[in-house]
């Protein structure tokens, strides 16, 4: 393992500490419409070390696969046109207030306009697609820290 990937599997890991839970692996909920787009973060996270629990194709097999599944942590295309990802977000929060959702978002010109609809939505960070293992480690961290309402966690 590198650095950067030691790193990313710690932040996880203490997702996983502050819900009581004690796994080896995070555990993620992926929310897309795009098949290329679930297939690509599968391949990051699983190289990253983490486990991906499953995958929904709308807003509410997202709450469905969030409620049965119990990830640590949902990441949502908001951009999609297969999945109201802003209602995904919304109803994952709604489900549990401290649920860590990550929103995925092109560059577009209302990309800031829909970046503070996620955030009023329950959003704790977002991520600008094409996605780089160092953007995916840097926003988990600062979910976490959103989350717990403490400071990095970076070793």
């Amino acid at each position: 393992m590198r650095k950067g990937e030691i790193y990313f599997a710690i932040t996880i890991n203490s997702i996983c500490r502050g819900r009581n839970r004690t796994m080896e692996r995070g555990k993620i909920l992926i929310a897309a419409g795009s098949t290329f787009l679930r297939v690509m973060l599968t391949a990051t996270l699983e190289k990253l070390g983490f486990e991906v629990l499953g995958f929904a194709k709308n807003a509410n097999e997202a709450v469905d696969k969030y409620r049965s599944l119990k990830p640590d942590a949902v990441l949502v295309d908001i951009t999609s046109d297969k999945i109201d990802g802003i209602e995904a977000t919304r109803l994952v929060v709604k489900e549990n207030p401290s649920a860590v959702v990550i929103v995925l978002i092109e560059q577009s010109p209302d990309m800031s306009e829909m970046i503070v609809e996620a955030l009023k939505a329950g959003a704790k960070g977002y991520m600008k697609k094409p996605i780089a293992e160092a953007e995916i480690k840097k926003q988990i961290n600062r979910a976490v820290v959103k989350r717990n309402g403490s400071g990095s966690i970076s070793r």
